[in-house]
């Protein structure tokens, strides 16, 4: 008789467990409505144990409508009676309860935390030059070493003029440091010439293929650029600029005589082949090293202007940079500043002007910009 009584109570419960279930289905908190299941977590009656903490996850997560249909059945089973109570209860609360509305995230710049991903920018070295700065006895040692640290990471002739006065520093460190610096800069000259000497020397007495040859008249480019670089860097002894400037000029001579005659081969071949249709990726390929050589007889021009320049041997400068100029009329920003430069220092003002007005893409320069806005005010 009571197995009887106990098998009604359990179908009755069934039917009532997926009738509620049913009605509640389109309540149940899917993946992306998160926060209404921690709303729910929070009722009291589900608080007491952690295994219903679980119960509840199974059964309302993701809506699905056969746990929530156990989870009721299974509540009811453990509470007989009382459990029909909780469950319409819990029925009333669910269809009546209401959620704070959340903006959807749309991505917006948040300015707030944007501006703490700015790292803040202040002064290192305080006010006044550099100079005063390394020379001054109450300045801190650790300031100084970073001043020195920071012109010896972009050398420059004006950082490195900087770093020689620290040669006569009375403190030890500084002073050892200043010239470590030099010397470094040095040894990385002398062993990049030292390297391209050796190949030099070492092709001189072989017989030479085409691809050695261009390896060769790139190794008396380097070297050209290696000798200048000591007398521009002022690393050089007085006595011994004019022998680097020499040297400079002869390979930069060697360098252009090679270059000169491989142009002359790529434009005969360039133009064979475009006679021959089928041959566009070898065409592509000779166009590319036809611009390459060009760029590298351009960049020897503007070297041997610079030379010039710096023995003031203004004509010759001019005729240099011209050419520089004319290699690579697309991209002569680099050589028109030393063009104007040269205009300047035979007082041919006029010409300085319009010569720096010449290229737009000259303003985006910082070291030029300032020079190019004051010859614009000026009236040549």
């Amino acid at each position: 008789m009571i197995e009887k009584y106990i098998l009604l109570y359990l179908l009755i419960t069934l039917i009532f467990s997926y009738i509620v279930a049913f009605y509640l289905r389109s309540r149940f908190p899917g993946a992306d409505e998160e926060h209404k299941l921690q709303d729910l977590q929070k009722v009291a009656l589900f608080q007491h144990t952690k295994i219903q903490k679980i119960l509840v996850k199974a059964s309302l997560y993701k809506n699905n409508h056969l746990m929530a249909t156990l989870f009721i059945f299974f509540y009811n089973i453990a509470i007989p009676a009382l459990g029909y109570i909780f469950t319409l209860w819990l029925a009333w609360y669910l269809t009546h309860v209401k959620y704070e509305q959340k903006v959807i995230s749309t991505n917006i710049l948040d300015l707030d935390a944007f501006k703490n991903t700015f790292m803040k920018i202040e002064r290192t070295f305080g006010e006044g030059s550099m100079i005063d700065l390394l020379n001054n006895d109450y300045v801190p040692k650790a300031k100084k070493l970073r001043a020195l640290a920071a012109l010896a990471a972009t050398p420059s002739p004006a950082g490195l003029a900087i770093i020689k006065q620290t040669l006569s520093s009375n403190d030890d460190e500084i002073r050892l440091y200043g010239y470590s610096i030099l010397n470094n800069l040095e040894k990385k000259i002398n062993s990049k010439i030292n390297k391209n000497l050796q190949f030099i020397q070492e092709k001189a007495c072989t017989q030479k293929s085409q691809e050695e040859q261009i390896q060769l008249a790139n190794a008396a480019m380097s070297l050209a650029f290696s000798y200048w670089e000591f007398v521009y860097m002022e690393l050089s002894h007085e006595s011994l600029k004019n022998n680097f400037l020499n040297s400079s000029i002869d390979y930069i001579k060697t360098a252009k005589e090679f270059f000169i005659e491989y142009i002359e081969k790529l434009s005969s071949k360039l133009e064979t082949l475009k006679k021959d249709p089928l041959q566009k990726k070898q065409l592509q390929s000779v166009e590319e090293k036809l611009q390459e050589t060009y760029e590298k007889l351009s960049y020897l021009y503007t070297l041997m202007g610079r030379i010039f320049l710096y023995r003031k041997m203004y004509e010759q400068a001019q005729a240099e940079f011209t050419i520089a100029k004319e290699l690579l009329p697309e991209d002569a920003t680099a050589t028109i500043p030393y063009l104007a430069e040269v205009y300047f220092n035979i007082k041919k003002y006029a010409i300085t002007k319009s010569t720096l007005n010449q290229y737009n893409s000259l303003r985006f320069n910082a070291k030029l910009y300032p020079v190019i806005k004051q010859w614009e005010n000026q009236s040549a």
